[in-house]
């Protein structure tokens, strides 16, 4: 009995210990890549905006269902999450948009694209936040966005040159 007391107040205190480490991580981290696209700006904007084909060329996701005023969407992905997105900001060489993810984070996506002789250049910005502590810690170990965004523009790039 002694020793399931002590395991028991072990892994409590293990599970409080890791909280306060998620307390002092960060809660927003940024995902920023850059490539170049051999078409023209206005060839990756509409590859962009036209939400409702994504899941023809992004991996994971099952479906959109974009909303009738055509300025927000909801995306499902393969493992059953439900992103929110709304347009934030829509011009010719820059595209923006928040998100809310039924897994509890939240945040803003940015693509800035550059007109160069060679096509475009692109580069999106991704900041998640996360208020849960105990989704920062875990979010650490099962997500990159850094290789997100890098895997985000490849798709991007295969599909806008084809």
């Amino acid at each position: 009995m002694k020793f399931l007391l002590i395991l028991s107040l072990t892994l409590i205190g293990l599970a409080a210990l890791v909280f306060v480490a998620g307390l002092f991580l960060p809660p927003t981290r940024e995902g920023r890549a850059a490539t170049e696209i051999a078409v023209p700006p206005e060839r990756v904007a509409a590859v962009i905006t036209d939400v409702a084909r994504q899941p023809e060329w992004r991996d994971g996701l099952a479906s959109i269902e974009v909303e009738v005023d055509g300025d927000g969407w909801v995306e499902t992905t393969t493992r059953g999450e439900v992103i929110r997105f709304a347009w934030a900001e829509r011009q010719p060489l820059k595209l923006a948009l928040t998100f809310r993810s039924d897994a509890g984070y939240h945040g803003s996506w940015q693509a800035d694209l550059q007109p160069q002789a060679s096509g475009t250049r692109v580069t999106v910005v991704e900041r998640a936040t996360i208020d849960n502590p105990l989704g920062r810690i875990i979010a650490r170990f099962m997500f990159d966005p850094q290789a997100f965004a890098a895997r985000y523009l490849q798709a991007l790039k295969t599909e806008a040159e084809r």
